[in-house]
């Protein structure tokens, strides 16, 4: 470590301009990296949903609806004309209208209401659709082409809202964090200049860690829209701590190259150990069945490596370029001396921790027991996506799209298939080749343009139209019973496609995820911590402190009656724990060293005066961070991670700061004694020490005299 030190100290001007070029080209790559929208991409491939939408892929030129287009008509013909002009429409592939279930010839009255209605109202006409999602924009622009009055809702709203919410929110994030950043980073250090040098290494970190996601192939929109937020707001205590250290080193005198070299030294242990917690913390989500937490998680883990590379190489070299600079706008700290909050939580903490004792038990109750949502959720309030969305509900009601593919062949089977469903609470459709065409007419004589929406070499498809939403309870349980259906009649032999569908073994398989990833994350970095402190008991209680702000903020939306996102649940669950876990580290080694030369109670009120100015400014990041995103993003499943993450942040700061002490305190003995060569001060060496000052100070007094 000494030879690499030396080396980055000895060529700080080599390292600075590569760092430099390396940003370049990992800036102009960052431009480059694919960002995936469709969350059924991440599912396990042995699900049912997965296999059957490989089957639909290998058998059809296209798949089941993905929006609804609902235009205003002044007659059938109208209608007719429409559909033609969305069949020719980019991006569209298929268009299912009225004319695809009834015979148009028979008067309107004559056919079922249901499915009449489903289609048409007499001023309106509801067009389902299957568009291509990889430029969703592009096509529902096409859309409003055709008629600027059209309301369009489903599938292809979502993509159509998250990327063009990727695309322009980046910049605005920027906008709203970087100036409230840099007012707390201010507050927190003693040079104007300090500031924009931490914001420049993190900022470093951050464009290497996103222009190195190419060699992924691309990322999640979820991990597009969040891992630059976090990244910054993790690390940045890496780079106050190494600063902290050679501001120390310059104090006593040392010359700047060896004040650096010192700082680099003794901060890169208790840097890399805080690194590694977020680390493991992450690399927890890589054990989740639903690829998206393995996404996230392995670019959040090379995000932290490098912002501890960008705060352990770059940063130094950077400091030494400026540090005169620095010595010019220095400026007094603007935090006070926080010895009045020590003897507070010194007054409070047994009465505080009996509270978060008890509160911790509705806590976790309620954190198990929330209402999720696993897709992407609601759409901007007052937008004209969520007017659509609504004006088509009221008009034609909820639906939802599937298809059931079955052997082709039987016609005995799907007739029977065909009645079950049509008998199926919450089915308003089914359009298939026995409801279609005369069923005495063998296929081969039949055109292939009448059937290649329904029948294919291997395949008969049932497409059906559901009166529920993509996710739910009663859309949950029409998709197990159309499975059921189609597996009495073919066994595993049939095969489901639909978003509610994936919604359902979605939800399946991330909550199985729950116990493995918290608990992979747990032990993960409650071992860190053993090996840190070398101690059995301070895992257990640093980990419990920040699970109790856990459970709490995670059981806020079950408490106020509000539902959750599974995957923020997920990740909130490991990302709050990895990273404020350094909150309950870096208070507790103040508290070890302390306890060396205090009695316990002065060693926990000198703790929080030393520790809460190093905890305030990364803790406030994470909270604006969370809040930025809850506040500039418009996709809900980015706005609440945000807002659980910006309430995490908190709770596990206070939990810090005025519930570990008390824990600390309570359990001192045993943490001295289930630690390695760890001796705290007794009380009767406390008293002969106070002895030894006071007759210290007596001869002081008398030789004055």
């Amino acid at each position: 470590m000494q030879r690499i030190v030396n080396w980055v100290i000895k060529h700080h001007k080599a390292v600075l301009i590569i760092f430099i070029l390396l940003t370049v080209v990992a800036g102009i790559l960052m431009l480059q990296v694919k960002v995936n929208y469709n969350l059924q991409d991440y599912l396990p491939e042995d699900v049912p949903s997965t296999k059957a939408l490989h089957e639909m892929e290998k058998s059809y030129d296209f798949s089941i609806p993905n929006a609804r287009a609902a235009f205003p008509i002044d007659s059938l013909q109208e209608a007719l004309l429409i559909k033609e002009k969305l069949k020719a429409s980019k991006g569209i592939t298929q268009v299912l209208w009225l004319d695809d279930s009834v015979d148009l010839t028979v008067p309107l009255e004559l056919q079922d209401q249901d499915t009449v209605e489903a289609f048409y109202t007499g001023e309106k006409a509801l067009f389902q659709l299957t568009a291509e999602t990889e430029n969703a924009v592009d096509v529902l622009d096409g859309i409003y082409q055709i008629d600027p009055e059209v309301a369009v809702s489903g599938q292809l709203i979502d993509y159509a809202n998250a990327q063009s919410a990727i695309q322009s929110e980046m910049i605005k994030i920027v906008i709203v964090m970087v100036p409230l950043v840099l007012i707390i980073l201010i507050i927190g250090t003693h040079s104007w200049l300090e500031p924009f040098i931490f914001m420049l290494t993190i900022g470093v970190g951050i464009v290497l860690n996103m222009g190195t996601n190419i060699f992924f192939g691309g990322v999640s929109f979820i991990t597009q829209a969040v891992s630059a937020v976090l990244q910054l707001a993790v690390s940045m205590d890496y780079a106050i701590f190494l600063l902290n250290r050679f501001n120390e080193n310059r104090k006593k005198g040392y010359e700047i190259e060896t004040a650096m070299a010192m700082a680099m030294q003794k901060s890169i242990t208790a840097i890399a150990s805080s690194a590694l917690t977020t680390v493991f913390g992450f690399l927890a989500l890589i054990f989740m069945r639903f690829r998206i937490g393995a996404d996230l998680g392995i670019v959040m883990a090379k995000g932290i490596v490098l912002s501890f590379l960008s705060v352990m190489i770059f940063m130094p070299t950077v400091l030494l370029a400026l540090y005169k600079l620095i010595d010019k706008t220095t400026h007094k700290s603007f935090l006070p001396d926080f010895k009045f909050l020590g003897k507070l939580v010194n007054k409070v903490k047994f009465p505080l921790l009996f509270i978060a004792l008890i509160v911790a038990v509705p806590g976790f109750r309620g954190s198990r027991a929330n209402r999720f949502i696993y897709g992407m959720g609601g759409l901007p309030t007052g937008s004209k996506m969520e007017q659509d969305k609504v004006v088509i509900e009221e008009e034609f009601g909820v639906q939802q799209q599937m298809a059931l593919l079955v052997p082709k062949g039987n016609i005995q089977k799907e007739l029977k298939i065909q009645n079950d469903l049509e008998n199926t609470n919450n089915v308003l459709s089914v359009i298939s080749y026995v409801n279609t065409v005369d069923k005495a007419i063998p296929l081969e004589v039949i055109d292939d343009q009448a059937l290649e929406m329904i029948v294919s070499d291997d395949y008969t498809q049932f497409i059906i139209t559901g009166e529920v939403a993509s996710e739910g309870e009663a859309s949950f349980e029409l998709v197990e019973r159309v499975r059921q259906i189609g597996e009495e009649a073919y066994g595993d032999q049939c095969h489901l496609v639909g978003e509610n569908a994936v919604m359902l073994d979605m939800k399946k398989t991330i909550e199985a995820d729950d116990i493995v990833v918290n608990g992979l994350a747990i032990l993960a970095i409650g071992l860190v911590i053993m090996f840190a402190f070398r101690s059995l008991s301070l895992p257990l209680i640093l980990v419990l402190t920040i699970e109790i702000a856990i459970w709490i903020n995670l059981s806020i939306p079950y408490f106020t009656g509000s539902s959750l996102s599974y995957i923020g649940y997920l990740i909130i669950s490991t990302v709050q724990l990895g990273a404020t876990v350094d909150y309950a580290i870096l208070y507790t080694e103040h508290y070890l060293d302390n306890r060396v030369k205090f009695h316990k109670r002065n060693a926990l009120i000198q703790s929080v005066r030393e520790s809460v100015p190093s905890l305030l400014p990364p803790a406030l990041i994470l909270t604006l961070a969370g809040f930025a995103l809850n506040y500039t993003s418009t996709l809900s499943i980015v706005q609440e991670l945000g807002l659980v993450l910006g309430r995490g942040a908190i709770l596990s700061l206070f939990m810090v700061i005025f519930i570990l002490p008390g824990l600390l305190y309570l359990f001192d003995k045993i943490i001295e004694k289930t630690s390695y060569k760890r001796t705290f001060l007794r009380k009767d060496q406390l008293e002969i020490k106070e002895q030894i000052n006071e007759s210290e100070l007596n001869t002081e007094q008398d030789s004055v005299n």
